[in-house]
C-alpha cells in the first residue's frame, strides 16, 4: 500500500511522534552557566563494541577543553566487557568537558555531572531529555548535537542496526524516525531548530536522513560510507572552534568535514560531508519528479541498469551515490526530458552540500547517499514505512517498477498550435487510458519537463485541469496545461515529456503510463527588418544584465586572487571560500537565465553575487 504522494508542495505533512521527556533528578545540581557562542552536545553511545573508541574520543575532547565561549557536553554510556580503563564503570554519566592539563592521553579527568545509572540510549525520550538538559543548563548561540556511535542509514527494525546508537545493554537503538521525533520535541516542533547534527557514525550521510531531520536543524554532517573507529578528529575541529567561537553553523560544519578527511588523508575508503538543510527540500522535490518520470522510462532499461550498476556504492552495497546515479543517468538515457530532470536533481545537490571529502576508493562520492539495492531480493519491504522519503516521493515505485517494469496506463502528449509567436499560448493536452482489468484510481498526470532549444522557454499558466480522475478499464481521461511562449533572442523549439500514475483499486498498487513525449512547437525569433515592438521592460534589462554579470565575472577573477594571496600567507580562507561558492552558484544563475532570455532573473542574479562579493571581500579583509 503505498500513501497518495503530494506533488508540488514543498513540504510534506510529518508523522506526529509524541515524545515524553523524562524529569530526572540529578545527584549533583547542575549549574546554569553564562550564555556562550557554542554549545556541543555529545549523545556517546558506548555501550557497546565500540568501548575503547568513545573513552578515546572523550580523551581527544579533553585535550581541548570547554571554554568560556564554548561549552562541550556529553552523555557517555558505557558496557560491562570490552573496555576495564577509568575505573571500567559501566553506566551512564554526564561530562562538562574540561581541560586535560596533560593533554591527549587515556585518563578521563573531567568531573561527572551526574551518574545517571544505566541509561537506555537507544530511547528517543533520553536523547531528548539530553538535549533539553544541555541547552539549559548551558545555553548558547549555537548548537551542535553529535549522535556517537555504529549507524546504519534508515534501515529498519529488521536489522541488526536500525539508524544510529545500539545499546547493547538494553538491547535497544534508535531509528531514524526516533531520532527525528526527539529532535522535533527539542526544537519547538522546528521552530527554534539546532544548528548542527552530525553523525559520528557509519552510513548516515543519505537523503533518507537529511529528510528526517530537515525540520529540527540547520545542518547535517555526516559519511555515506562506513566510518573507522577513530570517528571525528576532535582534536583539530575543537581546537579550531575554541579558537573562532564566532564561527558560523556552515564555517563550523564545513571544518569538521575538512579535518576528518586531513586525519585519514585521501587514499582510503573514508567519506564525509556537510548537507545544509534548507535546500535539501529541493533535492527531495526533484528526485521525486525525476522518480516519477523515470519510473515510465522502462523502454530505456539496459541503459538504466548499466547506470545503476556503474554507480558508486559503499560498504553497505544497498547504498549509492545519488548525484552520481543521476549523473550516469543522464550519460546512458537517450531522453531529453530525463536528462533535464537528472541535471536539476544534480544542480540541487551541489546547492545542499556545502563541504564534501572522499578518499580515492570512493571516488565517486558526493556527500548524499539513497537506498537503491541492485536486486529485488535485497529490497527491504519495510523501507516504504520506515523511511519518510520513501512516503513522500515515488521512489520506493521507481525501485519497484526497476524490479518489475509493467504499465497499466497508456498516455498520448499533444502541444498545439505547432507554430507560436513569442508572448502567445501553447495548449498541451494528455489523453490518458486505462489498460488494465482493473479499475485505476486517482489517475494524474505528472509535472511536465519542458525541453527547449536556443533561447525559447515557455511558462506554465494553467493546469493540469482536471487534477485527476478515476478510470474503468478501457477508459480515457483528458488532461490540460496552458504555457505561455517565449522566443528570447534568437528563437528555438519547445516540447513537453511527461507520464501518468494512479493506483490499483484491487492490489493498492501505484501503477504508471510510460513516458511520453508531445510533438515539436516552433517559437520563432524576432525577425529581421520586421516592425519591431515596443520594448517590453524584460528586453530593456538587458544591457544592464550584461553589465551586471561582467562585473560579477571581473569580481570573482579578483576574489579567486585575493583568497590564493591569503592562503600563500597561511591564513584560513575557509568562511571566505563558503562566500565563494556562493558568489559561483549566483553566478551560474545569472548566466543561465541570460542565456534563456530572462534578463529579470539575470539582473538580479547578477546583483546577488555582486553583494556577496562585497561581503567575501570584507572576509578576506577581516582575516
Amino acid at each position: 500500500m503505498h500513501r497518495r504522494k503530494k506533488m508540488y508542495a514543498g513540504n510534506s505533512l510529518r508523522m506526529a511522534v509524541a515524545i515524553l521527556v523524562a524529569i530526572l533528578i540529578f545527584a549533583i545540581p547542575s549549574p546554569v552557566h553564562a550564555t556562550a557562542y557554542w554549545t556541543v552536545m555529545v549523545y556517546m553511545d558506548g555501550d557497546n563494541n565500540l568501548e575503547q573508541y568513545a573513552v578515546d574520543d572523550l580523551n581527544e575532547m579533553e585535550a581541548v577543553g570547554s571554554t568560556e565561549k564554548v561549552n562541550i557536553v556529553v552523555q557517555f554510556d558505557r558496557h560491562p566487557g570490552y573496555d576495564n580503563t577509568n575505573g571500567d564503570w559501566t553506566n551512564t554519566k554526564r561530562y562538562y568537558v574540561t581541560r586535560d592539563t596533560n593533554g591527549y592521553d587515556s585518563v578521563i579527568t573531567s568531573s561527572e555531572i551526574t551518574n545517571m545509572g544505566e541509561v537506555n540510549m537507544g530511547d528517543p525520550n533520553e536523547l531528548a531529555s539530553f538535549v533539553n538538559w544541555a541547552k539549559t543548563n548551558y545555553p548558547a548561540d549555537h548548537y551542535l548535537l553529535v549522535l556517537w556511535d555504529h549507524g546504519s542509514g534508515w534501515k529498519g527494525v529488521s536489522q541488526p542496526l536500525r539508524g544510529v546508537c545500539t545499546d547493547e545493554t538494553d538491547g535497544d537503538e534508535l531509528s531514524i524516525k526516533e531520532v527525528a521525533a526527539a529532535l522535533k520535541g527539542v526544537t519547538c516542533s522546528g521552530n527554534c531548530p539546532l544548528d548542527i547534527v552530525g553523525f559520528d557514525a557509519c552510513f548516515m550521510g543519505m537523503v533518507e536522513v537529511d529528510y528526517e531531520i530537515m525540520p529540527f536543524a540547520h545542518y547535517r554532517v555526516g559519511s555515506e560510507e562506513y566510518e573507522p573507529g577513530d570517528g571525528w578528529d576532535y582534536i583539530k575541529f575543537l581546537t579550531f572552534l575554541v579558537a573562532n567561537p564566532g564561527a558560523l553553523p556552515g564555517v563550523v560544519s564545513t571544518r569538521i568535514v575538512e579535518t576528518y578527511m586531513n586525519f585519514y588523508g585521501s587514499t582510503g575508503f573514508e567519506t564525509q560531508s556537510a548537507v545544509h538543510l534548507n535546500p535539501t527540500s529541493t533535492v527531495v522535490d526533484a528526485l521525486d519528479v525525476f522518480a516519477l518520470h523515470l519510473a515510465g522510462a522502462f523502454q530505456y532499461q539496459t541503459e538504466i541498469q548499466n547506470a545503476r550498476s556503474l554507480t558508486e556504492s559503499f560498504s553497505d552495497p544497498d547504498y549509492i551515490d545519488l548525484y552520481h546515479f543521476a549523473q550516469l543517468i543522464r550519460s546512458f538515457v537517450p531522453h531529453r526530458g530525463i536528462q533535464r530532470d537528472a541535471l536539476v536533481l544534480m544542480g540541487a545537490i551541489n546547492q545542499a552540500v556545502i563541504a564534501e571529502g572522499h578518499g580515492a576508493m570512493n571516488s565517486n562520492a558526493h556527500g548524499m547517499s539513497i537506498y537503491f539495492p541492485s536486486q529485488s531480493t535485497n529490497y527491504l519491504s519495510n523501507y516504504e514505512n520506515d523511511a519518510e522519503l520513501s512516503e513522500d516521493t515515488f521512489w520506493d515505485e521507481f525501485l519497484n517498477q526497476y524490479y518489475n517494469p509493467n504499465y497499466s496506463l497508456d498516455a498520448v502528449l499533444q502541444a498545439a498550435p505547432g507554430t507560436v509567436k513569442s508572448t502567445e499560448i501553447v495548449t498541451v493536452t494528455m489523453v490518458v487510458t486505462n489498460t488494465a482489468e482493473n479499475t485505476i484510481m486517482g489517475v494524474t498526470p505528472s509535472p511536465l519537463t519542458v525541453i527547449s532549444t536556443g533561447t525559447a522557454h515557455a511558462v506554465m499558466q494553467t493546469g493540469p485541469l482536471p487534477v485527476s480522475a478515476d478510470l474503468v478499464a478501457g477508459d480515457t481521461a483528458t488532461f490540460m496545461w496552458t504555457y505561455q511562449a517565449f522566443s528570447g533572442s534568437r528563437g528555438g523549439t519547445l516540447t513537453f515529456s511527461g507520464n501518468a500514475y494512479g493506483t490499483d483499486s484491487v492490489s493498492g498498487d501505484t501503477v504508471f503510463s510510460p513516458l511520453v513525449v508531445s510533438n515539436t512547437v516552433v517559437v520563432p525569433g524576432p525577425s529581421a527588418g520586421a516592425e519591431e515592438p515596443p520594448p517590453d521592460y524584460n528586453q530593456q534589462v538587458q544591457p544592464l544584465a550584461n553589465n551586471s554579470i561582467q562585473s560579477a565575472e571581473t569580481g570573482l577573477q579578483s576574489l579567486q586572487d585575493l583568497i590564493a594571496a591569503a592562503e600563500s600567507e597561511g591564513k584560513d580562507t575557509t568562511p571566505c571560500k563558503i562566500l565563494l561558492e556562493l558568489v559561483e552558484e549566483y553566478l551560474q544563475r545569472a548566466q543561465e537565465n541570460y542565456e534563456k532570455g530572462n534578463y529579470i532573473a539575470a539582473n538580479y542574479w547578477a546583483l546577488q553575487a555582486t553583494a556577496t562579493l562585497e561581503e567575501a571581500e570584507k572576509c578576506i579583509e577581516n582575516l
